[in-house]
């Protein structure tokens, strides 16, 4: 989706998040003649909160289950101290504003130990991979071979990150 397209991003969010979620209570509600009255507030709250934790651990075993089937491990997740890894976030838009704005990715990498993390903010999958993109030690004698050097170099980088093995 488009960064400018942030509308549309938002309410598919929201809709996902507490609509989609107060539907189906709606639903469950209607069907088993569920929480009269006051209650319904309540329990709707609850319900949604037991949807959000539901769908983490569905989406969590899911890729558990694709990450053993292609003999891989999973991404390495940031464990933040607030719920949703907030923290992380707030610490992320303070440095936005004070310092250059890879300063914070770099510092969680070394963290880690790792070039790949999964940020997930907000209960959300957010894959950051490291690139570490050098100039080639070897100097080409003319620009167009410089160029067509380092069009080589970020390619093979591109490639991977995304796993494909041919050139």
């Amino acid at each position: 989706m488009k960064p400018g397209n942030y509308r549309a991003r938002l309410a598919g969010d929201i809709f996902s998040v507490l609509i989609l979620p107060l539907l189906a209570f709606r639903f469950v509600r209607s069907t088993f003649d569920l929480w009269p009255g006051l209650a319904a507030y309540p329990a709707g709250f609850a319900f949604v909160l037991f949807w959000a934790a539901g769908k983490s651990v569905y989406s969590e075993t899911l890729q558990r289950w694709e990450a053993r089937s292609l003999g891989t491990r999973p991404i390495p997740r940031v464990a933040g101290r607030w719920p949703g890894n907030v923290d992380i976030l707030f610490k992320m838009m303070r440095a936005f504003k004070t310092s250059y704005v890879l300063d914070v990715y770099r510092e969680l990498f070394e963290e880690y130990q790792t070039t790949t993390l999964n940020l997930r903010i907000l209960w959300r999958d957010n894959v950051r991979p490291f690139i570490l993109w050098t100039p080639p030690t070897v100097s080409a004698t003319t620009p167009a071979a410089q160029h067509r050097t380092q069009e080589v170099e970020l390619i093979i980088g591109i490639d991977y990150i995304y796993g494909s093995r041919t050139l």
